[in-house]
């Protein structure tokens, strides 16, 4: 084989090589950060768990504030230091017998979300409302585990940190970290918290699994 045939089946071998590194269906970094940024597209909202106003806090709960921040006391208290929520003192009737209220009452502090929250709020189809703060968006692909069959298709799981976003002011205040545990790592933890996605492979690349769910 002369030197241009040689030439020409390296150069025909390295471009088949390229193509395949460059392939949507390959296991790289670049197709595996596609598929994440593309679940934080549809699924990077960060919110806070659904809240049925108006939220009752009963005198249980304020004497346990202090010992528990994370519970629905501490909770509503730092979303009306924030400004999000009001709290009014009020009473509640009591027990009931042969569904009558019995004459005692119940002191209660009722909390209600003010106007000031509303553009927080976020709804997906068929899913109750829920109060928002900010989205991921992917910051690194640290690595990611060999792919492997799963049924009809093959399967990875892929370890990334993430940057924060259209972060409202409020979701970074000490109170509502404390009183939203998972809010505060996830704010705490930006481009240095590793987190996992799981991916499999389909004819159009690499899709998190769960993306159209």
């Amino acid at each position: 084989m002369n030197k241009t045939a040689i030439s020409l089946v390296l150069g025909v071998t390295l471009s088949a090589a390229l193509s395949a590194c460059d392939s949507k269906t390959s296991a790289n970094e670049k197709n595996f950060g596609i598929a994440v940024s593309q679940y934080f597209d549809k699924k990077g909202d960060m919110c806070l768990d659904p809240i049925t106003w108006p939220v009752d806090v009963y005198d249980i709960d304020l004497r346990q504030q202090k010992l528990y921040p994370d519970g629905v006391a501490g909770q509503m208290a730092a979303l009306e230091a924030a400004g999000l929520a009001k709290g009014e003192d009020m009473e509640l009737p009591g027990t009931f017998v042969d569904g009558k209220p019995n004459g005692l009452k119940v002191k209660v502090r009722r909390y209600v979300m003010t106007d000031a929250a509303k553009p927080y709020l976020h709804a997906a189809a068929g899913r109750q409302p829920r109060m928002c703060w900010g989205r991921k968006s992917l910051n690194k692909v640290i690595r990611w585990a060999d792919p492997a069959k799963v049924g009809d298709h093959e399967e990875s799981a892929v370890i990334y940190t993430y940057t924060l976003s259209n972060v409202a002011a409020w979701a970074r205040k000490p109170q509502i970290k404390e009183a939203f545990p998972v809010l505060g790592r996830t704010v705490d933890g930006e481009r240095t918290q590793k987190e996992k996605l799981y991916v499999k492979l389909t004819p159009q690349g690499w899709e998190a699994l769960g993306l159209n769910d």
